[in-house]
């Protein structure tokens, strides 16, 4: 269950929303309609299109359940955006502990695409497994996916 105490301020009797979380939904509206209109889809196809038709208790003035679905949709949406808010800084945190690896990569061996995909799934797997070097993670992963060309390849 979501803490949606952050959100109702009882002594104004008002919704409280934060300012990450109202820029949060206008990037989705300016940005994203094509996706939210994937996911409204999808819940029409799940299941919210025969909700609908037998919600009469929505329209006979449910305002309690109505407040209370928004704020747990409101709520949700808050959690969602600081748990991405976090494992964004993490990441980052461990690709800026891999700078000095990949600053000693030659660029004319690997190219930019192999690189990139090798230090995210070196970061994801170090996520996981924080008790491994990133480091021997990173160079794990780009030895997987390096192709080297045969005019390149030292023997």
């Amino acid at each position: 269950m979501i803490d949606n105490s952050s959100f109702f301020d009882t002594a104004q009797n008002q919704f409280v929303v934060s300012y990450e979380l109202l820029s949060l939904l206008k990037w989705l509206v300016e940005h994203d309609a094509n996706r939210l209109k994937k996911v409204i889809s999808r819940a029409l196809e799940g299941g919210l299109k025969k909700e609908l038709h037998t919600a009469e208790h929505w329209a006979k003035g449910d305002t309690e359940g109505i407040h209370h679905s928004i704020v747990e949709f409101l709520g949700l949406l808050e959690v969602l955006l600081h748990e991405c808010m976090e494992e964004k800084l993490a990441q980052q945190a461990i690709e800026k502990k891999l700078m000095p690896a990949i600053d000693h990569i030659d660029i004319t061996m690997c190219d930019d695409a192999t690189i990139q995909s090798s230090v995210q799934k070196a970061t994801v797997k170090s996520e996981n497994n924080p008790e491994l070097n990133p480091k021997e993670l990173l160079f794990e992963e780009l030895l997987k996916h390096w192709k080297p060309a045969k005019k390149s390849a030292a023997h």
